[in-house]
């Protein structure tokens, strides 16, 4: 096994915001529930809206109060999961599949890879490399934790938020666990850590150290072993490579328009981008989106299920230019960019075309 990185982005649903909507200061972001104007929850937050005592699970009108009293302009933002997704997703596909193609995304802001290398300042200088380019391509900021194993990589990238970098080698690894809180260790809640008081355990040095014995019975074989092997830094788990499950090209016009001929006119240059990333990837699709974003940043989709599996850029085409019709019918919106997405991907079994799909 090779070094392991964790990239965890940094705020990452309020930097999006930041990026998308060119805004600066404390950034909320929220569920609305839609009874009144602030009902619901914070999803998320800058860090800068942390500072004020502004923090996730929030009911909104706290947060405003809070917002208020602090005399400072604070952003509040709906939440937009499906941009999101796809702000994520080309992370993933633009700069981190460029220095390896094991890549395991645990969730829409953190990713775990697997470097084909066994040095650790090399590995270091791929993690300033991401780290550099996620900032300059994208415009937010990640934190990195390089080390033997999934476990240590996840808690060393939460050392230096945001945007640090932390790099534990096999070596380190002992004394790095050591000068951790026990709930620092990803797994160990606070509840365990309750129970690990009651028998006598209240440091990792502790845990690390007890008696597998008094551990199997207070929680089990299974957890109490695997308690202890957390606190020693140790995890055999793999990076298990996360199956695509879409390819999104999407573009700027070079005008807003509304007008079908002009919007359409980008469809094949997308379409020719999608397929020959599913020709690298030797995958059919079995449905077309069409994804707009208008002038006022909020993204609308569009989607068709195909009845069978193809991989052809004219489908593509077709099916975007009518997904792109139904929508100018349906909306009043200006469009300022504009994407197609090939989805419900699946490894090509035999050779299918547009006379397949006719």
């Amino acid at each position: 096994m090779g070094v392991i990185l964790h990239v965890d982005m940094d705020a990452f649903y309020a930097s999006v915001e930041a990026q998308r909507r060119n805004i600066s200061g404390p950034i909320v972001v929220c569920v609305y529930s839609g009874r009144t104007e602030d009902s619901g929850a914070v999803s998320t937050c800058s860090y800068e809206a942390r500072e004020l005592g502004i923090h996730a699970a929030m009911p909104i009108k706290n947060a405003k109060k809070i917002a208020d009293e602090s005399g400072k302009e604070v952003n509040f933002v709906g939440m937009d999961k499906e941009y999101y997704d796809q702000f994520s997703d080309d992370i993933k596909e633009e700069i981190l599949e460029k220095h390896t193609e094991t890549i395991e995304k645990a969730s829409i802001d953190e990713f775990y890879l697997e470097l084909e290398t066994e040095n650790f300042d090399e590995a270091e200088d791929i993690a300033k490399k991401i780290q550099t380019s996620v900032n300059e391509d994208f415009g937010v900021t990640c934190s990195v934790g390089v080390a033997p194993n999934k476990l240590v990589a996840k808690i060393a990238s939460d050392q230096e938020k945001p945007e640090g970098i932390t790099v534990i080698r096999p070596e380190e690894v002992k004394n790095f666990m050591r000068g951790l809180k026990m709930d620092d260790i990803h797994g160990i809640g606070g509840k365990t850590v309750e129970k690990l008081n009651d028998i006598g355990i209240s440091s990792v040095e502790a845990l690390a150290e007890s008696d597998p014995a008094l551990l199997v019975r207070e929680f089990g074989e299974k957890q109490g072993l695997k308690l202890r092997e957390k606190a020693r830094g140790e995890d055999d788990s793999e990076v298990k490579e996360t199956l695509q499950k879409q390819v999104t090209r999407i573009t700027t016009l070079e005008e807003n328009s509304r007008k079908f001929n002009q919007v359409k006119k980008v469809f094949p240059e997308l379409a020719s981008d999608i397929i020959e990333r599913l020709e690298e990837k030797d995958m059919d699709f079995g449905s077309v989106s069409l994804i707009v974003i208008d002038t006022d940043i909020e993204m609308s989709t569009r989607a068709k299920s195909l009845k069978s599996r193809v991989r052809d850029e004219g489908v593509l085409i077709e099916e975007g230019e009518k997904l792109l019709e139904e929508f100018l019918q349906n909306s009043d919106a200006v469009i300022r960019r504009v994407g197609l997405r090939a989805s419900d991907l699946k490894k090509r079994k035999g050779q299918k075309s547009m006379d397949a799909f006719t």
